[in-house]
């Protein structure tokens, strides 16, 4: 999984916003200003909101919980204990969405007929 593939599906699902959509995105902007997050915080929370609005596969969100994952240690190491507690809280933020997700996609392809492009045994033995 390359980062130009995360980027095209991004923008694939970014151009099939509607107007409903954006204001959905706007409002929740508009209520991390209004709660004084941090910038980050913010993101992180429209990421949310975007991910329901147009569900993205779990392992696009499973990156950057790894990247924090792997990042608070290193601050620990270095006594930067208050970062460390932030990149663990983001990584947390993260996991949370890529279970979501995942749990979005076991339950779309369990509804989804079965064919012969997605059945299990049919890919094994290929």
């Amino acid at each position: 999984m390359s980062i130009k593939e995360i980027k095209n599906s991004v923008l694939n699902g970014a151009k099939e916003l509607n107007w409903k959509d954006i204001s959905i995105l706007a409002v929740s902007l508009a209520l991390a200003i209004y709660l004084k997050w941090n910038v980050f915080e913010a993101v992180i929370f429209c990421v949310f909101v975007y991910i329901i609005l147009r569900p993205l596969p779990s392992r696009y969100l499973a990156m950057p919980a790894l990247f924090f994952l792997v990042l608070t240690p290193f601050f620990l190491v270095f006594k930067q204990e208050d970062i460390a507690e932030q990149s663990a809280i983001y990584c947390y933020y993260f996991l949370i969405m890529t279970v979501m997700m995942g749990i979005y996609e076991v339950r779309k392809d369990r509804f989804e007929p079965m064919s012969e492009t997605n059945n299990f045994n049919d890919k094994i033995h290929e």
